[in-house]
């Protein structure tokens, strides 16, 4: 599995910052161990920056039937929103509170909205990666397309410019370096859905293989 759109892991992988102990005031979803810092994992080579080339595009089944692209400016100049949440990833390691900024999710969908019979979207990033989401989750208030973390911009290797959290789902919902999404009225299999990971993926519900659906 990966953090976000990365390289497959295994349990064994070197963790940063060891494994901890969890506060005895918070708790972690089943079958996860607390990591002291956030791992770096991807899928293929990062990608390098073409901001004069960057386009987000909102396809698929839309409300009025269009694709409509937009600029990275254009993204950036909707309103801010800081989240602190902590990750989860299906190879079972979690980080608490992460401090993300960026923008909603929600405020992005606006831009071109769904069509009423909507129940998933398809979101995907460089290099084809694709993750399936519910929409309901994607238009969650604390989704967000996140722009830095920790108060500093994310790097490239974090998935600048843009990357999906959606805090309650196991990291690979959120792709690094997203560059749209499609809306769908007949669910479709993302990168690692098709490899036999789960449709919904809520960390919580410990949703992590296909067979559990």
């Amino acid at each position: 599995m990966t953090d976000a759109g990365g390289r497959a892991d295994h349990l064994a992988m070197p963790i940063p910052g060891g494994i901890l102990d969890v506060p005895p005031d918070r708790s972690l979803p089943p079958g996860q161990r607390l990591v002291g810092r956030l791992p770096i994992m991807h899928y293929g080579p990062v990608p390098k920056p073409r901001p004069e080339r960057w386009r987000f595009t909102i396809g698929g089944a839309t409300a009025d039937g269009a694709e409509r692209a937009f600029d990275l400016e254009t993204i950036l100049g909707l309103p801010r929103l800081d989240v602190v949440a902590d990750l989860h990833c299906a190879t079972h390691w979690s980080v608490l509170d992460l401090r993300w900024s960026g923008v909603p999710a929600r405020d992005v969908i606006a831009l071109a909205p769904p069509a009423p019979d909507v129940e998933h979207v398809l979101v995907f990033a460089e290099y084809g990666y694709a993750a399936t989401v519910r929409l309901e989750d994607l238009d969650s208030g604390r989704a967000i397309l996140a722009t830095h973390l920790g108060g500093e911009a994310l790097t490239p290797e974090r998935g600048a410019p843009l990357r999906l959290v959606i805090p309650h789902l196991y990291s690979w919902k959120g792709p690094k370096w997203v560059r749209g999404w499609n809306y769908l009225t007949t669910p479709v299999r993302g990168f690692w859905e098709e490899r036999g990971y789960h449709m919904h993926g809520d960390a919580w519900r410990e949703e992590r293989y296909a067979y559990q659906e």
